[in-house]
């Protein structure tokens, strides 16, 4: 359906289960479904077996999660793509990934405005507001550099 003889990437998006439906959020406990991670890794492992993408990982998975996951996988995540931000800087699931060998991809380094579970507190940040007034930069640069700087630190 890509059209592509293979993927780069290919996550497993959340480690979580719904029930067939247009997704509405906050999610509804009752819409939760449980997950058959086992199952849902053995099919990734597969794909990336038969060549049909060079590498697996996930996304917005917990150390917790990771270990479960890792407990039953034959081929560990290449990745674990999760929200980091100046507020939100994740140094647990950072030491950990580092020391099992997966990368840590960030997103959302200015926050997840315009989500339901997002606020402004990266961009309204005082400290972040004097860093760039004081550089002549972006309070949006600054926290693009900032994550950048930290997560390269903690995984070199």
């Amino acid at each position: 359906n890509l059209q592509l003889e293979y993927l780069d990437l290919y996550l497993v998006h959340w480690p979580i289960s719904l029930k067939p439906s247009d997704p509405k959020f906050p999610i509804n406990k009752d819409d939760f479904l449980p997950i058959d991670l086992k199952a849902v890794w053995e099919a990734m492992e597969e794909c990336q077996r038969a060549g049909l993408t060079k590498s697996i990982g996930v996304s917005n998975f917990s150390c917790k999660k990771l270990e479960r996951l890792l407990s039953t996988a034959s081929i560990p995540p290449a990745v674990n793509q999760v929200e980091m931000n100046p507020i939100w800087q994740q140094k647990k699931l950072l030491d950990y990934v580092k020391n099992i060998g997966i990368k840590l991809c960030a997103y959302s380094p200015l926050g997840s405005t315009g989500t339901p579970w997002g606020t402004h507190d990266v961009l309204e940040c005082d400290v972040l507001k004097q860093i760039a007034l004081t550089k002549g930069k972006s309070v949006a640069q600054v926290s693009v550099y900032v994550v950048y700087s930290y997560a390269s630190s903690m995984l070199n």
